[in-house]
């Protein structure tokens, strides 16, 4: 409630002058990121006690940090591996065809005489000559 009073002499009424303020700027509110920033690089995230109750969680999330850069060199070895298996097969199946091909000229008929010639023997010209022998002429008796 107003306890304002109208004074009985209105010839002595004392104006008081009202002070001028200067315009007051309110003090910066800095955000949560800031916050955080700050603390992490002055290390008071280190002397709290959440952190030792959260010392678990972080343990179990470096573990899998360890055993997904594991995994990557894991994984990098065996595509190299796998490339290196392929190339290599590569290798081997041109080996094959060009084995294969050699192989083919060599057995030709006329490769063949040319080859057995070296040994003294000739390809014959005329059709074999089939034999007739009767049944039981090679059993010898006792």
């Amino acid at each position: 409630m107003n306890t304002f009073r109208v004074p009985d002499n209105p010839q002595h009424v004392e104006e008081v002058p009202t002070p001028v303020e200067a315009p007051v700027t309110p003090p910066r509110k800095s955000g949560k990121v800031a916050k955080s920033f700050r603390t992490v690089l002055s290390g008071e995230f280190l002397t709290r006690d959440g952190l030792i109750n959260h010392l678990p969680f972080i343990g179990f999330i470096a573990i899998l940090f360890i055993i997904n850069i594991a995994l990557m060199y894991y994984f990098e070895n065996t595509h190299r591996d796998i490339v290196r298996q392929q190339n290599r097969l590569k290798e081997i199946r041109s080996e094959y065809n060009t084995t294969l091909s050699t192989l083919e000229t060599r057995k030709q008929q006329s490769s063949v005489a040319r080859d057995i010639e070296a040994l003294g023997l000739k390809e014959l010209r005329t059709p074999p000559q089939f034999i007739d022998v009767e049944p039981g002429f090679f059993e010898v008796e006792k």
